[in-house]
């Protein structure tokens, strides 16, 4: 990775899960709210990228910039689904970092 952004709708994305490995899709939505068990989490976006249990922690790319976090997911891989990110410039921002 090169670089960190913000995704965008319509966004290819790529990301890779240590269950499922490497897949790719769309970002299909930014800013979204999910209401966990333990709490609910803001400012999330989703692709149109099915992922597993075990995958959560990986990274999502679009060619060489960084964009998100695995966090969660919907449905499975082998009926369809969707993955949930947290974006990593948020992460980057909040701590001065950057990515070179």
């Amino acid at each position: 990775m090169t670089n960190a952004a913000n995704p965008v709708v319509g966004q290819s994305i790529c990301h890779v899960g240590r269950t499922t490995g490497y897949r790719c899709g769309i970002v299909q939505a930014v800013n979204v709210t999910i209401n966990y068990g333990g709490g609910t989490v803001y400012g999330l976006f989703r692709s149109t990228i099915c992922s597993e249990p075990g995958d959560t922690g990986g990274p999502a790319f679009s060619g060489g910039t960084a964009i998100g976090i695995i966090v969660g997911s919907s449905g499975n891989c082998s009926s369809g689904g969707f993955t949930y990110y947290q974006p990593v410039a948020e992460w980057l921002s909040a701590y001065g970092l950057s990515v070179y």
